[in-house]
């Protein structure tokens, strides 16, 4: 997903190009979406052709296509599945990432007291497995203090 924001063209000395037309911006605004500018009429959903900023303040690109969240999901619509419970993941949901791995919110939880997880929790991720800091203490008494550290910390 990318953000597009609305800038006020001030100077008339500077003006810049836009990215779709190619021809300078001189509108009181103008869009900034992925590293380029454009005019606000220009910068629209290479497959329906909606005019992205009236849609809202972001914009999807994949595949050197610009798309609104709808074609993006139509298009690219799963992120994959689950770690944890092994069910697909739509793209316009949010996710929780660790070492490679995607989860639900709602699957990001301790393996053993199955407490949800959030930013800044502490954890550890055994064998697929995720266990928060309290329970990776008691699998460190339970393993004889083999070593196994909460390395991992929840942003």
């Amino acid at each position: 997903m990318q953000q597009q924001t609305t800038t006020q063209n001030n100077n008339n000395a500077n003006l810049r190009s836009c990215a779709g037309c190619c021809l300078k911006i001189s509108d009181r605004f103008l869009l900034h979406a992925l590293d380029r500018y454009w005019h606000t009429g220009c910068l629209k959903c290479t497959c329906c052709g909606a005019q992205l900023g009236e849609l809202g303040p972001s914009c999807f690109s994949k595949g050197g296509m610009i798309l609104c969240k709808k074609d993006y999901l139509r298009l690219f619509g799963n992120t994959g599945a689950c770690s944890a419970c092994g069910q697909s993941i739509p793209a316009s949901e949010f996710v929780m990432r660790a070492q490679g791995n995607v989860y639900h919110l709602k699957c990001f939880a301790c393996s053993s007291c199955h407490h949800q997880l959030v930013p800044g929790d502490r954890f550890l991720l055994v064998n697929g497995s995720l266990f928060c800091e309290n329970d990776h203490q008691k699998l460190l008494k339970a393993n004889n203090n083999t070593g196994i550290r909460a390395r991992n910390k929840v942003c």
